[in-house]
């Protein structure tokens, strides 16, 4: 009876051997994980450092898969790599939220700990804790993640259970605000705030807040608004009145902003009918004299190039905060010498229009159509969400019960 082959990822007895050179040569039979055992050196100038080397070879090498070798014994923060460096499919925003989750609360919970070492129990306290310091959306995104992880050790033959389900984790949601949306009065006072607005418009905004109110497109996707043409069709159709979204504006490590070629979604995709008064803005807009020479409908006003949303965001919410403010007096922040720890000024949240950011527009768009009697269905094709119950839960603004309601219960 022949002798049984290693296990995968498992290596036999070390062997010296002394060489012509006087150094000396550690070796081992290591098997792959493709299931063939191969002959592994290391040289040293003493034993002890070829063995040393040699072990350091054998833990850090590599299936073929290109994954690292995880173990029960690895740590979190081997399998952390390991998960990152496997191609998900995320788009570029996911990834930056994902990998800034990692680095901030998953890495200091449970970076040290081998898996073995990950409990349910420590999973739950950790996650709790998060929850407390960084807030309940936090503590989902890394749970998410870690789930992930583990998912990808189990795979692995790693771990036999993933210790992210079992965990008890209650994270409060109850302090969860309720849907808000800009009524009709107060579109159209917001709208003129913006056109009234010197800084506005020097900053080229009024144009973007009609295009997200005409379309309910996210801030990103309004961004990457441009003219041209995808499959033999015009991606922005000014005579039919059609506009199909398939890409929004991120910001890419070593590259700077490039218009990512699809949306945050699969089910981002989608041509959006588009107001006849949206229509006649790009015209106008198509026509300036003073329009750079680029495809981009809201390029940067000086440089013509793609717009930052984050950036954007920054901007929108220092004039939000300063419209008809009496507190701070129209700056946007609070009055006085406050300053953040990175130096900024302190922001005023004692304004009218302070509770208003970028995606309050696409709540208004969601609440007006269902006030027309849309469908949840439609409205979540008009958004880009898969699932009309995302579009029911988060978008819609609340609204006071029908009095149909009143007419059919009375007696």
């Amino acid at each position: 009876m022949g002798r049984p082959p290693l296990p995968a990822g498992t290596f036999g007895k070390i062997g010296f051997l002394l060489l012509p050179s006087g150094e000396i040569q550690a070796r081992a039979r290591f098997r792959d994980f493709d299931g063939r055992t191969r002959l592994v050196s290391k040289t040293g100038a003493s034993r002890a450092a070829a063995e040393r080397a040699l072990k350091t070879e054998l833990a850090a090498r590599r299936g073929p898969g290109g994954a690292g070798v995880i173990t029960a014994s690895s740590r979190v923060s081997a399998l952390v790599e390991a998960w990152l460096a496997t191609d998900h499919g995320w788009s570029t925003g996911t990834e930056r939220t994902y990998r800034s989750v990692v680095r901030t609360s998953l890495l200091p919970a449970f970076g040290q700990l081998t898996l073995r070492e990950v409990t349910p129990g420590r999973v739950g306290r950790a996650l709790t804790a998060i929850a407390k310091t960084s807030g309940p959306g936090a503590a989902k995104t890394a749970r998410a993640c870690l789930s992930s992880m583990f998912s990808l050790a189990i795979d692995d033959g790693a771990v036999t259970a993933n210790p992210v389900r079992d965990a008890s984790l209650r994270i409060d949601t109850t302090a969860k605000k309720a849907p808000r949306a800009l009524t009709p009065q107060q579109t159209d006072r917001l709208v003129q705030l913006f056109r009234s607005s010197s800084r506005a418009g020097d900053l080229d905004l009024p144009d973007l807040i009609d295009w997200m109110l005409a379309t309910g497109a996210r801030i990103g996707e309004a961004l990457a608004l441009r003219m041209g043409e995808t499959a033999g069709r015009p991606l922005l159709d000014l005579d039919a009145g059609t506009w199909e979204v398939n890409g929004t504006a991120v910001r890419v490590p070593k590259q700077g902003m490039v218009v990512q070629p699809r949306t945050q979604t699969a089910a981002g995709w989608r041509i959006v009918a588009v107001p006849d008064f949206a229509v006649e803005m790009v015209r106008r807009r198509l026509m300036s004299p003073l329009r750079p020479d680029t495809d981009l409908v809201s390029p940067t006003p000086v440089a013509g190039t793609l717009r930052d949303p984050t950036n954007v965001s920054t901007d929108l919410r220092q004039l939000l905060d300063g419209f008809e403010c009496d507190a701070c007096g129209g700056t946007g922040f609070q009055p006085g010498t406050s300053r953040t720890a990175a130096g900024r000024p302190v922001r005023c949240a004692e304004g009218p229009w302070s509770w208003v950011t970028s995606h309050t527009f696409r709540k208004t768009v969601a609440t007006r159509l269902d006030e027309a009697g849309f469908t949840p269905r439609q409205v979540a094709d008009q958004l880009g969400h898969a699932n009309p119950s995302m579009t029911l839960d988060v978008y819609f603004g609340r609204q006071v019960v029908s009095a149909d309601a009143a007419r059919v219960l009375g007696r």
